[in-house]
C-alpha cells in the first residue's frame, strides 16, 4: 500500500512540475501561435526549447518539440516537424522509462502486488511507439500530400508563367512591328521630303544655271561659278558683226511701247536663233542695235566663215518678212549689218549686273562697217575680204575714212 501511494505521488509531482516549467518564452510562443504569427511563435518556442534543454527540462523540452513539431508541419519545415515528432517521442520514452526505474526501484519489495504495473508500462511503451509511429505516417502523409499540392500549384505557376511570358512577348513584338513601320514610314516621308526639296533645289539650280547662262557664256559663268570673279582674256582670231535697223527712229514715233518691244523681240529672237546654230556668241543689244561675235570665248577656225553664213541667213530673214502681205509695220524695218574681223579683248567687269563684253579696234571698226552700210546689203572690211574671197563673192563698193586708221576699204558680201 505504501508502494502505490508513492508511485501516485510521483505522477502528481511530475505533473505539477510540467505546469512550473512552462517559461515566459513559451507562454509568449503560444500566445504567437493562437494569432496565427508563426515565425514569432517559432522563434519564442525554439528559445524556450534552448532554455528547457540547458536546464534539462524534459517536460519543458517536450512541450516545445511538440509544439515547434506543430508549428512546422508545412511544406517548407517538415523535415524538421519530424525531427521535433521524433524527439518529443524519444523525451516521453525517456520521461517514462525514468518513471518506470523510480517504480522498480519503490516497489522491489512489492513485485507481486504490482506485477501489473510491468504489463501496463509495456503497453504504454508499445503503445506510445505505435503512437510515434502513426504521427509520423501522418506526418509524412501530409508532407507528401503538400508536396504533390505544391508542385502542382508550380506547375500552374509556370504554365502562367508561360501564358504571360508568350502574351508579353507577343505584345512586344507587336510593338517592335509597330515601331518598325512608324520608322520606316517617317523616314519615307522624310526621304519624300527630301527629294522634293533636292528637287526644287536643283530646279532652282537650273534655273539659276539657265539664267546665268543666257547672260554669260558657259566657261565664263563656270569661271564665275568657282573662283567669284572672271579674268578679261584677249582673243586673236575673231569675227565681229553688227546690225541696226534704219528708220528706227520713225517706226518709234509712230508706235506704243509694247509694239515697239514686240518688233524687237520678234526680229531679236531669230537672230538668237540664228547665232545659236552657227555657234556666234551674242554680246548685247544696244537699242535697235545688235552685236555678236564667233570666236569667242573658245576660238573657232571657222570663225569668219560662221558669222558671214549668219549674216547672209539674217538678210534672207529680213527679205522673206518684207515678202509676207499683211505686215506693214514690220516692212519698215530694213536692216544694214556690218562686219570684220581681228583680235578684241572680252570679259565680264564690274560686280554687279554681270555682262559679257567685249573691247578693241575690231569692234569699232565693225560698227563703222555697218553705220557705213546700205539697207538690204552686208557690208564688210577689207580684212574680211581678203581671208573669205576663196569660199565668199564680194562686190567692192570704196573706202571711208576712219579715225586715226586712214582710209578703210568696203565689200559687199553677195
Amino acid at each position: 500500500m505504501k508502494g502505490i501511494i508513492l508511485v501516485i505521488t510521483l505522477i502528481v509531482v511530475h505533473y505539477n512540475t510540467c505546469g512550473q516549467t512552462i517559461n515566459t518564452n513559451y507562454t509568449e510562443g503560444i500566445a504567437y501561435q493562437k494569432k496565427g504569427k508563426t515565425l514569432k511563435a517559432i522563434r519564442k518556442i525554439e528559445t524556450a526549447l534552448k532554455e528547457a534543454q540547458s536546464n534539462d527540462n524534459i517536460s519543458l523540452e517536450m512541450d516545445c518539440h511538440l509544439t515547434l513539431a506543430e508549428l512546422k508541419n508545412n511544406l517548407i519545415y517538415y523535415k524538421e516537424a519530424l525531427v521535433h515528432y521524433e524527439a518529443f517521442a524519444n523525451l516521453y520514452k525517456q520521461l517514462a522509462k525514468e518513471k518506470t526505474d523510480i517504480l522498480l526501484d519503490s516497489i522491489v519489495d512489492l513485485e507481486s502486488t504490482v506485477s501489473w504495473s510491468e504489463d501496463e508500462i509495456s503497453a504504454q511503451n508499445k503503445s506510445l511507439d505505435s503512437l510515434s509511429a502513426i504521427q509520423l505516417k501522418i506526418a509524412l502523409s501530409n508532407s507528401e500530400l503538400a508536396l504533390d499540392n505544391q508542385k502542382k500549384e508550380n506547375e500552374l505557376k509556370q504554365l502562367e508563367i508561360r501564358r504571360n511570358l508568350t502574351l508579353f512577348l507577343t505584345v512586344l513584338f507587336a510593338l517592335l512591328i509597330l515601331f518598325i513601320l512608324i520608322i520606316y514610314r517617317r523616314k519615307v516621308q522624310t526621304n519624300k521630303t527630301l527629294r522634293i526639296k533636292n528637287e526644287a533645289v536643283l530646279a532652282a539650280k537650273a534655273e539659276s544655271e539657265k539664267l546665268l547662262l543666257n547672260i554669260l557664256p558657259k566657261s565664263i559663268a563656270k569661271e564665275l561659278k568657282q573662283h567669284g570673279k572672271t579674268r578679261s582674256r584677249l582673243h586673236e582670231q575673231t569675227t565681229v558683226m553688227f546690225t541696226d535697223f534704219k528708220g528706227f527712229t520713225q517706226f518709234s514715233e509712230k508706235h506704243t511701247p509694247e509694239e515697239i518691244v514686240a518688233a524687237m523681240d520678234f526680229y531679236f529672237s531669230k537672230f538668237d536663233a540664228i547665232m545659236e546654230k552657227y555657234g556666234i556668241e551674242k554680246i548685247k543689244t544696244i537699242g535697235d542695235a545688235y552685236l555678236c561675235v564667233s570666236g569667242i570665248p573658245t576660238a573657232d577656225p571657222n570663225h569668219i566663215q560662221s558669222m558671214l553664213l549668219a549674216a547672209k541667213e539674217i538678210k534672207l530673214f529680213m527679205e522673206q518678212v518684207h515678202a509676207v502681205k499683211g505686215i506693214k509695220d514690220r516692212v519698215n524695218l530694213n536692216i544694214r549689218i556690218g562686219i570684220h574681223t581681228g583680235p578684241l579683248v572680252a570679259g565680264v567687269v564690274g560686280s554687279k549686273k554681270f555682262a559679257y563684253d567685249v573691247w578693241g579696234d575690231t569692234v569699232n571698226i565693225a560698227a563703222r562697217m555697218e553705220a557705213s552700210g546700205v539697207v538690204g546689203h552686208i557690208n564688210v572690211s577689207e580684212t574680211i575680204y581678203k581671208k573669205a574671197k576663196p569660199h565668199f563673192k564680194f562686190d567692192y563698193r570704196g573706202e571711208i575714212d576712219a579715225k586715226n586708221k586712214g582710209k578703210l576699204k568696203m565689200y559687199f558680201l553677195t
